[in-house]
């Protein structure tokens, strides 16, 4: 039996978007730092043979490894069976790929990279937030959630078409994380698309109640 394991922390935005394509195609699979029961320290050797720039995840297969995670869902999404999450039609493939490739490279980024972090990470005096770089980012923020507002639009309930895709994969994890901004950082407000989006996808797929939502404890 192929043996999968996603090399990520559980909180990392990109490291869910793995999971729910695992979830998703119902591929048995494993989470974490450690690799067969010892601990592979995060950006060091082993890592950086598995990731030139020592970014997570990283997609262990057996004894082959993958990195990036438009990749990772792209191989999950073809190698295993269960429910596809890429359309047959090659321009329709093409298209979402697009989509993914948006999502993956500029909208996460707005939003988790340059606007999040700063309160995850703070990198002000005393360890505090600073505030004048999210307000800097934050027009950008609001600028990727406009585009996927009008994807929604455009589309059946989801974010590519009318079923589950590797779009919405990729987008939950990131979307998640913005509705649970409080005032004054919040970026979207409960009556908005994007939060009626992610509470219908955590209500109607097992996958998104059992990745988005933190474990309690």
């Amino acid at each position: 039996m192929t043996k999968v394991h996603i090399y990520s922390v559980a909180f990392s935005s990109f490291g869910r978007v793995a999971q729910l394509v695992c979830e998703e195609k119902q591929i048995p699979y494993s989470m974490g730092m450690a690799v067969n029961g010892e601990e592979v320290p995060f950006k060091g050797e082993q890592h950086h043979v598995w990731h030139p720039y020592g970014k997570i995840p990283v997609l262990l297969v057996d004894d082959k490894a993958l990195c990036e995670s438009t990749s990772i869902i792209r191989y999950l999404d073809a190698q295993f069976p269960g429910v596809k999450l890429t359309p047959q039609d090659p321009w329709l493939a093409a298209k979402l790929d697009e989509r993914v490739q948006l999502l993956s490279s500029y909208i996460n980024h707005a939003l988790i990279r340059d606007y999040m972090l700063e309160l995850i990470f703070p990198k002000g005096p005393d360890g505090t937030p600073r505030l004048d770089v999210m307000e800097a980012n934050k027009p950008a923020a609001l600028r990727a959630l406009s585009l996927v507002e009008t994807w929604l639009s455009e589309e059946a309930g989801y974010l590519f078409g009318s079923t589950f895709s590797l779009a919405d994969a990729m987008a939950l994890p990131s979307l998640y994380y913005v509705t649970q901004l409080k005032a004054p950082f919040s970026l979207v407000n409960e009556d908005s698309a994007i939060f009626r989006y992610v509470q219908r996808m955590k209500e109607t797929h097992a996958s998104c109640a059992k990745v988005l939502v933190p474990k309690q404890g």
